[in-house]
């Protein structure tokens, strides 16, 4: 058997990584020292864009894609524990006149940064599903940018872009959201969070009121589902080890497995936040682990992350990822 330094890995326990957690899948030939997190990654996901301080992480995706931007030695291999429609993350102060996504035209639209990947993925859909000319709304990011900040990226030409300090500490409690105040008294006119969004109030309320619905007519029109997350490795240990990249696939793909397995066993529930029968209905579960099945998906973000200027140049999809295929 091959033997290794440990490699790092912590990771959230929730869908599939808990079966790596707990042992019931293992990468053959790795000792890999995984350390549990919580249910939320995303406490790492500055460090590991920045000074890349573990051998393997889970990452948001825009995020990914604005540190390769910058030239940090990072590769990924194409397991995406975590989807979401970030359509069911945007909250409307109820006085501010929104009513459908057109309406977010000449408002105040506050994100947690402007590569922040909820944001990233929503302008795209909001641009190319609901014809909404993005750089006419008025972008209001985290003068922090605590996901992103000490990488350099663009917001793309002709956008309106201002800041506000704090906008992810009112929204962040611990790991849990709350409701987020320049919202409330209506500071911003709507705000984009993380997941199903900052939890609503008499005075705010979801701008996709039928969250299911707009999912289904975005689906049916696209074949997209969302990807949130990835799995991001550092390239020296790659480089190192070649064959890590398809082990750890191979070993996401099995832990997938059993998580699907137990969802089906409870009946229709929860996936991620959206009803299992739904994505059922639509194709979208199970889902796969690979290039080629998730390819819309892929170039999706990608696209729209080159339409808006987070990144200088289009990836091809072969650059990004450490595995074919």
């Amino acid at each position: 058997a091959r033997a290794f330094a440990p490699l790092t890995y912590p990771t959230a326990v929730r869908y599939d990584t808990r079966y790596l957690l707990d042992q019931t899948v293992t990468v053959p030939g790795f000792d890999i020292e995984f350390s549990g997190m919580g249910e939320l990654p995303w406490p790492l996901f500055h460090d590991m864009v920045t000074k890349i301080s573990y051998d393997i992480a889970e990452q948001a995706f825009s995020h990914y894609l604005i540190a390769l931007d910058n030239g940090k030695p990072l590769t990924a291999i194409p397991a995406f524990p975590s989807r979401f429609f970030p359509q069911l993350g945007i909250t409307v102060n109820v006085a501010s006149g929104i009513e459908r996504p057109g309406d977010l035209v000449g408002k105040r639209v506050g994100v947690l940064g402007f590569g922040y990947n909820p944001a990233a993925w929503l302008r795209g859909i909001l641009e190319r599903h609901h014809g909404v000319p993005v750089r006419d709304v008025v972008w209001v990011e985290d003068a922090d940018d605590p996901f992103l900040k000490g990488l350099d990226y663009g917001r793309g030409n002709g956008f309106r872009v201002e800041t506000l300090p704090g906008l992810s500490n009112q929204l962040f409690d611990g790991p849990q959201m709350r409701p987020v105040p320049a919202l409330e008294n209506g500071e911003i006119d709507a705000l984009i969070s993380p997941g199903g969004g900052a939890p609503t109030t008499e005075r705010t309320r979801r701008l996709f009121r039928d969250g299911d619905g707009e999912i289904e007519s975005f689906v049916r029109a696209t074949g997209i589902f969302p990807i949130n997350t990835l799995i991001t490795l550092k390239k020296s240990v790659v480089d190192a080890h070649p064959e890590l990249p398809a082990e750890l696939l191979a070993a996401f793909r099995a832990a997938r497995e059993h998580y699907h397995r137990e969802l089906v066993k409870e009946g229709p529930g929860d996936h991620m936040g959206i009803g299992s029968g739904l994505l059922e209905s639509l194709g979208l579960f199970p889902d796969h682990y690979s290039v080629t099945e998730n390819r819309r998906s892929i170039d999706a973000i990608i696209d729209y992350c080159h339409d808006h200027g987070v990144i200088s140049r289009r990836f091809g999809v072969e650059e990004i990822f450490a595995l074919p295929g």
